[in-house]
């Protein structure tokens, strides 16, 4: 599952009930999205979401569905592996 980044706060997001569009270079993706696939959604409090791409135009430009907020382990969950890895000294 792929994790794309958005510029944006997690209340900004929770309070929109619309979709919101990123445009794929914007996404840090190499690959391009598919309509209908689930990914996670990282903001700038670095919270994650669960996000579906109801839309595809032109760029492409995807439409995301901003759905639940996900724990760190839920999100590693639907990635299947963690995010972070955080290091001992």
């Amino acid at each position: 599952m792929e994790v794309v980044h958005l510029p944006a706060r997690g209340h900004e997001l929770d309070e929109t009930f619309r979709p919101v569009a990123v445009h794929h270079t914007d996404t840090g993706l190499t690959r391009h999205l598919e309509r209908g696939e689930e990914i996670v959604l990282t903001d700038l409090g670095g919270d994650f979401h669960s996000a579906k791409v109801l839309l595809i135009d032109e760029g492409p430009v995807y439409h995301f569905f901003i759905g639940a907020r996900l724990s760190v382990d839920e999100a590693a969950g639907r990635m299947g592996e963690l995010p972070f890895q955080s290091r001992s000294a």
